[in-house]
C-alpha cells in the first residue's frame, strides 16, 4: 500500500462530501431505520440507516451522533455507500466516512476499482493533514457498508458462514460472519423471530453480534458491540419508514 502525504486546505474533501449530499437529496428515499445506541440503561446516542436508489445506482447512509444528556460531547459520524446490484450482488464503487468532533475532524473517502489493472484509493484527512492510500487490485472487495447488505443477501439463501475482504478506512481488512443462533427477542414489531450472527474482524479485539429479525426483511434489530468479552454497546431499532 502506496502513501503519499501532503498538507492542504480541506476544501477538496469539504467540497466532494457538498456534492454527494446533494445527490443524496435528490434521490428517491427506500427506506429508512432509526436506532437507539446504549451503554447499560443510559441512551447516549442515535443512528440513522438511510436506503436510497437513483440512475440504476443505491446508497446507503448511516448517521449517527450523541444525544441525550452526552449530546455535549459533540460526536457525529457519517459513512455513505454508492454501489450497484448485478445479479443479487453488492457491487460497491464508492465509501466515505467523517467524523466529527467538539476540535477535531476526520474523513476517509474510498473509490474502488474494479478495473485490475488499476487501483483503488482512499484519501485520508485529519484536521489540516491530508493523506492519500493506494491499495492493490482486490477480487469482490467490499466497503464497511456495502459487506453488511451484501451478507443480508447471503442469509437469504442460507448461506451463513462467510469471509469478505473489506476496505475499512484505508486498511485492508478481513471480515468472518458466522450464525451463532435462533432466538426471540421484544423488539418494535412485538415477540421477534431472529437469526443471530456474529462478525469479527481479523487481528482486531472488538466482536459484533447482530439480530436480524427473520419475518420482517432480515432488518437488524439489534447489535451487540463486545470488546473482548466486555459488552461496549448495544444498539436496538426504534422505528422505521419503508
Amino acid at each position: 500500500m502506496k502513501r503519499i502525504l501532503t498538507y492542504v486546505i480541506p476544501i477538496i474533501v469539504l467540497v466532494f462530501n457538498f456534492v454527494n449530499a446533494n445527490n443524496v437529496f435528490s434521490m428517491d428515499l427506500v427506506s429508512k431505520h432509526s436506532y437507539v445506541i446504549t451503554k447499560g440503561n443510559i441512551q447516549f446516542a442515535k443512528t440513522i440507516n438511510s436506503f436510497y436508489k437513483s440512475n440504476g445506482k443505491s446508497v446507503f447512509e448511516v448517521y449517527s451522533s450523541t444525544s441525550g444528556i452526552f449530546k455535549f460531547k459533540k460526536d457525529i459520524r457519517k459513512e455513505m455507500s454508492i454501489f450497484k446490484i448485478l445479479d443479487n450482488r453488492i457491487i460497491s464503487e464508492e465509501y466515505s466516512f467523517s467524523r466529527q468532533k467538539k476540535d477535531t475532524y476526520e474523513t476517509y473517502l474510498t473509490k474502488i476499482s474494479r478495473d485490475e489493472t488499476k487501483q483503488s484509493s482512499t484519501i485520508v484527512e485529519k484536521n489540516d493533514q491530508n493523506e492519500t492510500l493506494y491499495h492493490p487490485y482486490l477480487k469482490n472487495v467490499h466497503d464497511r457498508l456495502s459487506v453488511q447488505l451484501d451478507y443480508k443477501n447471503k442469509i437469504k439463501s442460507g448461506k451463513y458462514n462467510q469471509v469478505y475482504t473489506v476496505l475499512d478506512k484505508g486498511r485492508v481488512r478481513e471480515y468472518r460472519f458466522s450464525k451463532e443462533s435462533l432466538d426471540v427477542i421484544s423488539t418494535i414489531f412485538g415477540d421477534t423471530k431472529c437469526i443471530v450472527v456474529k462478525r469479527i474482524i481479523k487481528d482486531n479485539k472488538r466482536s459484533t453480534l447482530t439480530w436480524y429479525a427473520i419475518d420482517h426483511d432480515l432488518i437488524p434489530v439489534m447489535i451487540k458491540q463486545y470488546r473482548k468479552d466486555n459488552l461496549q454497546f448495544t444498539v436496538k431499532l426504534d422505528s422505521i419508514n419503508d
